[in-house]
């Protein structure tokens, strides 16, 4: 009974003239977003191998000179965008896509990509997974809402229930044969999204983010069916249904943003390097301030190698100084930074939650985290950025330190080329699926929730089915 009502659905769907105009209109879009989001993902994946070769080739041939200075001309760190960074940009089209990494200081990203983008309308970013998680459930809402309310107004239901035919067998029925429709409308789309940009390094990720979609294809279909079922007319089902899209697609996220940005406010720029610069000069509690810290490592320093003056040191002293300085000041911006990371990460729960009304919401969450745009990994890219900027200006100093000794001149001792080429060159290592379907598990389990909420919603909507 349920493979005949479901057949006899689809073949209608099918021959709906709505859904081949509406699902061409909508494919056309999504593969015109989504060529243009590959190509320019291309040319700044192209661009930044470039900058990074031209910006290591300079460090390379700095010529002879101090090795501190040398440090300070510094490098580049850039990220990698993952191929599924084509489909859904995330924080990465806010957030910058560089880090100079510099001796004493750890910097912010810059250059987002958001900075020269073209203003848009307002109604959302015309993205590929705009068009997949907002313009998708749009359609199934033009092609389903009346799926009961049809059948009510043209008496058909009256003779279906006089048949024996039960109504929640109908719904079911009407609900499986939406949700076929709609992938076989979606299959072309995630071909050309398979053919175009995705390989197999991101392989398990693609598919984790094509059952999402279809788990959120599902939850829609769900609702619609159920609202028509609750409405008397078509256009009640209609208007209905667009409420709620509008709702849970526009006015629920930038709601929930604002309240976020209320409840958990961020530090403004100048009060957080204000902190860093004050915890460093002052200490942190029980350090005492710089200059203490700094007495109190000069007399180390001489017990240790047993000496009265810095200039009898076996060692460069101002370069071991150097070391203690920033080593402390390295500590301090762990501090700030893992505070602020974590002050963004009760930001995202807090979204989360009040999201929670919105599988739109939910879907695109997944996919910033399965296409790696999302906070957990912009911050595993900055802490590893972080660590080789401590590497290689420790690095540095650490020659100063070994190669002078006591209070040598800041210009008596050079380093060449040689030194700088020793210097390994930043390679990052994005952390893998595992870690993405880790990210990505809390909203995978709200559309689960969804789902099941969805599946109870159409059961019950079978109590309020009259002819």
């Amino acid at each position: 009974m349920m493979a005949a009502l479901v057949r006899t659905e689809l073949r209608a769907q099918l021959r709906d003239g709505r859904l081949w105009v509406l699902s061409i209109a909508l494919v056309l879009l999504f593969a015109a977003m989504l060529v243009l989001a590959h190509q320019r993902r291309e040319s700044a994946e192209r661009e930044r191998r470039e900058v990074e070769a031209a910006s290591r080739a300079q460090w390379d041939h700095q010529g002879d000179k101090h090795p501190h200075r040398g440090a300070h001309f510094g490098l580049y760190a850039f990220k990698p965008a993952s191929p599924l960074a084509a489909v859904e940009p995330g924080v990465d089209a806010q957030a910058g896509q560089a880090l100079w990494l510099e001796p004493h200081k750890r910097n912010m990203a810059m250059f987002a990509p958001a900075a020269d983008a073209a203003p848009t309308i307002g109604l959302g970013e015309l993205t590929p997974a705009f068009v997949l998680g907002a313009l998708v459930p749009l359609l199934i809402v033009v092609l389903g809402h009346g799926a009961v309310t049809r059948e009510r107004e043209t008496g058909t239901l009256r003779m279906l229930q006089a048949c024996g035919l039960r109504v929640r067998p109908l719904l079911f029925g009407k609900w499986l044969a939406l949700c076929a429709a709609l992938s076989l409308v979606l299959l072309p789309a995630l071909l050309l999204a398979a053919g175009l940009v995705i390989d197999a390094s991101v392989a398990i990720e693609a598919l984790t983010f094509c059952a999402a979609l279809l788990i959120a294809v599902a939850v829609w279909s769900a609702v619609t069916v159920s609202v028509s079922a609750f409405c008397r007319n078509s256009r009640a089902a209609l208007l209905t249904l667009t409420g709620l899209w509008v709702v849970a697609v526009f006015i629920v996220p930038r709601l929930a943003a604002t309240a976020v940005e209320r409840l958990v406010p961020l530090p403004t720029g100048q009060a957080f390097w204000s902190a860093i610069g004050r915890d460093i000069e002052q200490g942190l509690p029980g350090d005492g301030d710089a200059k203490e810290r700094l007495k109190a490592f000069d007399a180390g320093l001489l017990a240790e190698h047993r000496v009265t003056r810095l200039d009898d040191l076996p060692l460069g002293a101002n370069a071991a100084r150097r070391l203690f300085r920033d080593a402390y000041a390295a500590r301090v911006h762990a501090l700030h930074f893992d505070a602020l990371w974590d002050a963004q990460s009760r930001q995202q729960a807090l979204l989360r939650a009040l999201t929670a009304i919105s599988p739109y919401a939910s879907m695109r969450a997944v996919g910033g985290a399965l296409a790696g745009t999302d906070l957990a990994h912009r911050r595993h890219f900055e802490d590893a950025a972080e660590q080789y900027r401590r590497t290689f200006t420790t690095r540095m100093d650490e020659w100063d330190r070994d190669a002078t000794r006591g209070l040598t001149s800041f210009e008596s001792r050079y380093a060449g080329d040689a030194q700088w080429r020793a210097v390994p060159p930043w390679t990052y290592e994005p952390p893998g699926w595992r870690f993405a379907l880790h990210a990505a598990w809390p909203d995978l389990q709200l559309l689960a929730l969804w789902l099941a909420a969805a599946m109870g919603g159409l059961w019950f909507s079978a109590r309020r089915v009259v002819p």
